[in-house]
């Protein structure tokens, strides 16, 4: 595992589980969520490809 994974893993797992918890009807906070999990995992996949 890349050291930048291994940075943002936690992050990533711990928005996972905000996600998880919200309920269905809370559909705003639940893709903001979604879009700070993918922009993380966006910025994991580039950091990776650069290095």
């Amino acid at each position: 595992m890349s050291k930048i994974r291994k940075h943002y893993n936690p992050i990533i797992t711990d928005l996972l589980k905000q996600h998880d918890l919200l309920p269905f009807e809370c559909t705003q906070e639940r893709n903001k969520i979604k879009r700070q999990i993918l922009f993380l995992m966006t910025t994991v996949k580039m950091a990776e490809l650069v290095v």
